[in-house]
Order: structure tokens, then C-alpha cells, then sequence
């Protein structure tokens, strides 16, 4: 029998492995305008830290929207690079000399996020010192059509690259600080926050490492907190300029006070507690407040992860976390707001930066988190809730004073026509309360609410029913009507907080009970 031969192999990566690292990498287009600010944010710390050319504190990340609407800059003023590594290094695709330990990104992907939705994408650089700059320019469009899945194995990934990439050396000043600038032109199907300036500050204030608003009372005291761990906050100046406006300086979005779903009125934090890792890999924050109920702004609930303080995912990260304790927890993430820093040396954010690479340290992690983090909301949100227990006893010892109310007006037949109508009214003022303290009621408390209400509305139809001219009241039509309104508001209230098979045990149960809703 022959001896096994040998045969040489030649790897080929076709053209649609591009596809997989720009069009098929991030879930929203979006994301590209972060990529390319932790780009600046990197350069900017490698200039202070290493270069020592800036102080902290110097550095500048500009968003500028171009005069036509139809182009986007992203410029830093971080350490650059040379003539002799920016070709190099902006051509390169899946490699990078940066430390995944210290450097925010590290891949040498986030470059490409722009051909998503830009016909061009350029990049501008000029390193210290240097007479001259450099600029590498992408043909987005072209490489969408050689990248489609009709084309994409047609040529090999350096290939397409060598025929959409060209690079030139321009003159400049020695003198001239250094730079990085992206350049996006051309725009199709671009998302929101490349139309709109707001839309841009909203999205910049939650996923870059950007200052805490001078608004908000506590970002001293988590400062403090951040002082006392091995992890820092290091934060960078952001501006989103538009055409003919004044800059407006993004800071992170908390601020004194907050909407809250059916308070009242804008709810203030009492507090902001600090959590701290036993392994000293991750610190964080939770705002607390002393009402119950979800926060109304998406800019801000839920508890937000950072790396490098530059936010990972959105609030799915420790939403996850809360629901793998029980899947009715989840809805305690948007109870509360509050950031999680974690240290890079010890987790490592996946390649889309939505989550974090399924290692064992990141299991541990995540386990702290939730013994620590998710347990402690959980019991304040659940005492915060049960205050409504408390509430109940109070609405209750206001119903038996009416009931007193009522006992006193049987006793003289009702004669006093005045007091029977001021009872009236202040059972229906009463009954509001109770409708109030149901939207974030307990089951438990829920159910004697109820009953509450019932003996509520057999006081008012009592007494309606006593004044003089006044129809006789069909009491049960009354209780009826009551009851119906009630469960049409609270059936609202479970179908936007209860998952779908929760959601359907408490249709069965409030049909087997109340016959509701009628035919």
C-alpha cells in the first residue's frame, strides 16, 4: 500500500468574509459612530498616557455634520499616525497592535463599521511632528456590490480590498497638532443618529465615555467610589457640531429628577449605593428612589455596563443577569439606573460589543453580579413595592371612618343632606387613591384593594341613594361598572410588565373570577 502523500494547501478567504465583518457584524448601523469614537477615545489616551503630548483633560473628539447633510466627520485630536504605520495600519483588517487589557477596541475591525451606509469612507491622520499626512479612502459602495452574496467569492478578500482601497501622502505642517479623522460620505439607509444632530447627542451621552452631566447631584460621590476601586472612569470631551449651531458638549444622561410610570409627579434619587467585586474585576453604581414603578426615559433605566467606560450593549447585558434568577426580575432592571465598570484585564467584550466573550471569568463575574447587584435591587424593589401594604392599611382606616361617617348618617334617616353628599365625594376622592395604589400593587395587595373598592362603592350607592330627588341606584350595576373599569386598567398594565405565559394565567384567573370580560 502507497504511503500517504503530502498536498500543499492554499487557504482562500473570499471577498464575503468582508461582508461578515462590516454589513453582518453589528446588529444596528448605529453602532459604527461608537466604534469610531472609541478609535478617538484610544488615540486620545495614548497621547496622554504614553506620548505624554496632551494633559488629561486636553483631549477632543469632534462629530461634525457636514453643510449638505449628506457626510459625517468623527476627528480627534489623540496621538495620530505616522506615514510609516498609517497605511499599514488602516489597511490591515482583523489585526491590531493594541492591548485588549488597556485599549477599549483591539481588533482592527470597528474601521470597517462605516461601510454599512457610506458610499465613502476616508481617513485622515498626521502624527507629531510630521510634515506630512496621510489618507486611506475606501470605496464603501463598490465594496457592498463585490461583497454581495451574488459576487462574493468572485475575489479573494485582499483582492477586493486592493482594488477599493487607495491611499495617498498630503503635505502639512510639522507644527500641526496631531489628528485622526474618519470621513463618511454618501449616505444610504443611514440610521437616525446620522440624520439627526439630537438624535447623535442622545445616542453619544449613553455608549461614550463622556462626563456625567453638571445636573446630576451624585457624579462627585461616584467619582469617589470609582477613586476607592483599581478601576478608573476615564472620560473624554465629545462635541456634535452642526452647520451654522452652536457645539453642544455631550454629557452622560443622568440628571436630579426623573420620570417615573405612574408617580405623580418627577421623582428625585435617594441615594446612589456603591457594589464592589470581592475579585476586585468589576465596580458599580444603583440609583435609588422611594417609589415604585419603571423609569420613562429609555436614555437612562436599567443598569448599564461599561468597559473602558464605553457602554456594552444597551440594558441587555444585566437584564439577562436578572431574569436567569426568574424571569419576572427582568422588569426590576428598568426600576432602577446605575453602571457597572468592569476591569478589562479580567473580561473581554465579544467582537459586535454587545456582551462579553463566554469565558469562565466572565460566568464568575456575572454570578457576582447577581448575589450582589440584582439581589439587592430585587429586595428593594420589592419592599418599595410593598409599601403599597402600607398604603392599604392607610386607605383602609380612611374606609372605616366613612363607614363610621355612614352609621351616624342611618342613624337620623339620612336627614342631613349636606354631609351625605360630602361623604359621597370624598368616597369617590378615596376610590381614585385606590386606583392609584393598584397600578404597582402586589398580587396579595392587589386582590384586597379590590375588595377595598367593592366596600367603597356599597358606602357611596348607600348614600347617593339617600339624597333627596335623587333615582334609586342599581348597586350592582354601580359595583359592576367599577369592577370593569378597574380590570380594563390593570389587564393594560400586565400585557406591557408579564411575560406571555404569565400573561395568560392571570386572563384565566380574572375570567374564572369575574366572568370578565363579558360577551
Amino acid at each position: 500500500m502507497a504511503e500517504p502523500r503530502r498536498v500543499s494547501v492554499q487557504p482562500y478567504f473570499g471577498g464575503f468574509i468582508l461582508e461578515t465583518l462590516t454589513v453582518g457584524m453589528y446588529g444596528e448601523s448605529k453602532n459604527a459612530i461608537r466604534e469610531y469614537v472609541q478609535i478617538g477615545f484610544d488615540s486620545i489616551q495614548r497621547a496622554i498616557e504614553e506620548l505624554k503630548i496632551l494633559q488629561p483633560g486636553e483631549g477632543l473628539i469632534q462629530i461634525i455634520f457636514d453643510a449638505d447633510a449628506d457626510g459625517l466627520r468623527i476627528r480627534d485630536n489623540g496621538a495620530g499616525l505616522s506615514t510609516k504605520q498609517a497605511v499599514r495600519t488602516l489597511a490591515s483588517i482583523g489585526a491590531s497592535n493594541k492591548d485588549y487589557t488597556t485599549d477599549a477596541g483591539f481588533r482592527g475591525i470597528g474601521r470597517l463599521a462605516g461601510i454599512v451606509f457610506s458610499d465613502i469612507v476616508a481617513f485622515t491622520t498626521k502624527a507629531a511632528g510630521e510634515s506630512e499626512a496621510t489618507k486611506v479612502v475606501f470605496d464603501a459602495k463598490e465594496m457592498r456590490h463585490l461583497m454581495s452574496p451574488a459576487r462574493g467569492s468572485e475575489l479573494s478578500a485582499q483582492a477586493l480590498l486592493e482594488r477599493c482601497v487607495s491611499a495617498t501622502i498630503i503635505e502639512a505642517k510639522a507644527e500641526e497638532a496631531p489628528y485622526f479623522e474618519v470621513s463618511l460620505r454618501g449616505f444610504t439607509e443611514q440610521p437616525e443618529e446620522v440624520k439627526l444632530p439630537s438624535a447623535m447627542v442622545r445616542f453619544i451621552s449613553q455608549v461614550a465615555p463622556v462626563p456625567y452631566n453638571t445636573a446630576f447631584p451624585y457624579r462627585q460621590a461616584i467619582q469617589d467610589f470609582a477613586a476607592q476601586s483599581n478601576i478608573r472612569i476615564d472620560s473624554v470631551r465629545v462635541l456634535v457640531e452642526e452647520y451654522g449651531k452652536d457645539p453642544v458638549e455631550v454629557s452622560k444622561p443622568y440628571t436630579a429628577r426623573y420620570e417615573v410610570q405612574d408617580a405623580e409627579r418627577l421623582v428625585e434619587l435617594t441615594g446612589v449605593e456603591p457594589f464592589v467585586s470581592a475579585t476586585k474585576r468589576w465596580w458599580g453604581w444603583v440609583g435609588r428612589k422611594d417609589v415604585p414603578g419603571s423609569y420613562v426615559d429609555a436614555d437612562v433605566r436599567g443598569i448599564r455596563v461599561r468597559a473602558k467606560n464605553i457602554q456594552i450593549d444597551g440594558t441587555d447585558v444585566v437584564r439577562e443577569i436578572f431574569q436567569r434568577q426568574a424571569k419576572s426580575n427582568a422588569r426590576y432592571q428598568d426600576w432602577t439606573i446605575g453602571e457597572i465598570f468592569v476591569d478589562l484585564k479580567a473580561v473581554v467584550p465579544n467582537a459586535r460589543r454587545d456582551g462579553f466573550e463566554d469565558t469562565k471569568a466572565w460566568k464568575e463575574v456575572r454570578k457576582e453580579i447577581a448575589d450582589t447587584v440584582c439581589k439587592d435591587v430585587g429586595s428593594w424593589a420589592q419592599e418599595v413595592s410593598n409599601k403599597g401594604q402600607l398604603t392599604l392599611q392607610t386607605l383602609t382606616e380612611k374606609k372605616e371612618k366613612f363607614a363610621v361617617g355612614l352609621e351616624a348618617l342611618r342613624r337620623t334617616d339620612f336627614r342631613n343632606k349636606d354631609r351625605t353628599l360630602t361623604l359621597s365625594a370624598d368616597v369617590t376622592k378615596l376610590q381614585g387613591e385606590v386606583a392609584r395604589a393598584s397600578k404597582n400593587a402586589e398580587p396579595t395587595t392587589l386582590a384586597a384593594l379590590q375588595h377595598l373598592n367593592s366596600q367603597l362603592i356599597d358606602i357611596k350607592t348607600e348614600a347617593v341613594s339617600q339624597i333627596a330627588g335623587s333615582p334609586a341606584v342599581d348597586a350592582e350595576a354601580v359595583e359592576a361598572q367599577a369592577r370593569d373599569t378597574l380590570l380594563t386598567e390593570l389587564l393594560v398594565l400586565f400585557e406591557s410588565h408579564l411575560e406571555a405565559p404569565c400573561l395568560s394565567a392571570v386572563r384565566n384567573v380574572i375570567r374564572d373570577e369575574y366572568d370578565w370580560p363579558r360577551d
